[in-house]
């Protein structure tokens, strides 16, 4: 053997010796069920298995600090294990020597194979279950249910909303790491308030702290696709004993487009297009009133707008003007509140033979409007409250019909109002569209700066509070569906 192979195989068994420490084998496993780990997890997305916020920062960010970091630690143990041999006066040749490995033994071979079969297995388990613990880690169930328990009006609202099979994460997190970050650091805080039961009831949306919609609303919404109007009818009851409907119909301007396309206007396209920009500074935290209103119109003329008698803004605070986006008017696109009155027209246009019990709006209002001190038993004493009023004042009315309409109205309060939580349609605001004129029910929406009272400093505009801006009447209060097309 030459002197070149004795020193090569002096240095590999020196090798095999300082790796024989516990530091070494741990960082040498870490770095192996990683490595395994990532090739799972990119073969499940490669065969068409979804990676979402979570399962994305676990593969292609914390997976490869892991892998990174199992290898870092190996050359330290090997470090450490090299001193400790140096310190106890360790021969050369001991140094030197590979361990004993013979594989023509057949309980040491029979051995290995078991050992290498079960790190397979449990690294394929692993990874498996790994895998889909952070896929239920970002399901709505997690967020709504398992330790977001505080959370209970919002998912229960979220799974009756248009949005009901959109993940929480794709709104509140989104893509990137940054925001996934963020969203972590405020989950700490919240994780500690809900151990100490110190968190706030309601909890109020953190408008203050929500990802730009152009960021997560707009990956769905494309906002130049919203061209023209939109029709909407709809029905309101009365409260007396055969629950008269009022039809209504209206072509509502949601606009859109863009100048260069030639299709352009109505609401959308006032408000939040890149033809014009509004900028605006809110005179509370939820946003409720406004008190200055910047508009750059698509030929660049810009106009302020301001409250009478209010001071003007000062430079900082222009500074933190918010420009106007989706969610500025669509602020509860998916955890919606609704008013007892416009949930009850809802459920009785879904079910019109509601409409034959007398008084059914009446006291289904009354009922779900009435105070109780749980979730569970008011929705047990809403639907007793109805059916008490019918045993004693109509027994003789159908009483399938009116169990089928008391357990409407139980669901109805459920839905909207959960007293542990001080949670009902009044503590979660709604900006889209503006109070019933009629029931004087509803949030300001619109009307916080269509108000008639937004000017400019000259006083030659102002805001206005014109129906017609916004949308046309077809049928008004007809006794009678509308009939929008003839034989």
């Amino acid at each position: 053997m030459s002197a070149e192979q004795l020193k090569s195989l002096d240095m590999r068994g020196r090798f095999f010796n300082y790796a024989n420490n516990p530091i070494t084998i741990a960082g040498a496993v870490v770095a192996a069920i990683s490595a395994v780990l990532l090739i799972t997890v990119v073969s499940i997305n490669m065969m068409g298995g979804h990676l979402g916020p979570y399962s994305g920062i676990m593969a292609f960010m914390i997976l490869p600090g892991v892998f990174v970091g199992g290898l870092v630690v190996m050359p330290v143990g090997i470090w450490l294990r090299r001193r400790r041999l140096l310190a106890a006066h360790v021969s050369d040749e001991e140094m030197s020597r590979f361990p004993k490995l013979d594989f023509n033994d057949g309980h040491l071979r029979k051995g290995a194979l078991i050992f290498l079969g079960l790190t397979i297995g449990n690294a394929v388990i692993f990874a498996t279950v790994t895998y889909l613990g952070v896929e239920f880690m970002e399901s709505p169930r997690f967020c709504g249910t398992v330790c977001h328990t505080v959370m209970s009006p919002e998912y229960t609202a979220y799974q009756g909303s248009p949005h009901s099979r959109v993940a929480c994460v794709q709104c509140h997190i989104g893509p990137g790491a940054s925001w996934f970050v963020k969203a972590k650091v405020d989950g700490l805080r919240q994780v500690i308030s809900t151990t100490l039961n110190t968190f706030s009831r309601p909890i109020h949306s953190p408008i203050a702290h929500l990802r730009p919609a152009r960021e997560t609303c707009e990956q769905c919404h494309w906002p130049s696709k919203h061209i023209g109007d939109k029709l909407r009818a709809f029905v309101r009851y009365a409260s007396d004993e055969k629950n008269t409907p009022s039809y209504n119909a209206m072509l509502i301007k949601t606009g859109g487009g863009d100048l260069d396309s030639g299709r352009h206007g109505g609401i959308h396209w006032w408000h939040i297009y890149s033809d014009n920009k509004i900028r605006y500074l809110e005179s509370d935290q939820r946003r409720l009133g406004i008190s200055w209103v910047e508009l750059t119109t698509s030929t660049g003329e810009v106009r302020t707008y301001a409250r009478k008698g209010e001071k003007i803004p000062t430079p900082t605070e222009l500074a933190g003007a918010r420009t106007m986006d989706c969610i500025d008017c669509h602020n509860r696109p998916t955890h919606l509140f609704q008013f007892p009155n416009k949930a009850i027209d809802e459920a009785i246009e879904s079910r019109p033979d509601l409409m034959k019990i007398p008084f059914y709006k009446r006291e289904a209002l009354k009922a779900v409007q009435a105070k109780y001190p749980t979730h569970d038993g008011g929705m047990q004493e809403v639907q007793k409250a109805v059916q008490a009023f019918y045993a004693a004042n109509y027994p003789t009315a159908d009483k399938a019909l009116v169990e089928k309409g008391a357990q409407t109205a139980a669901d109805i309060y459920g839905h909207i109002v959960f007293p542990e939580m001080n949670t009902n349609w009044e503590t979660h605001p709604s900006h889209i569209g503006h109070p019933n004129p009629t029931t004087d029910e509803g949030f300001p929406g619109c009307w916080r700066c269509h108000d008639d009272k937004l000017t400019t400093a000259d006083g030659k505009r102002t805001i206005p509070q014109d129906c017609e801006n916004c949308h046309t009447f077809l049928v008004e209060d007809s006794p009678t569906p509308p009939e929008f097309a003839s034989k």
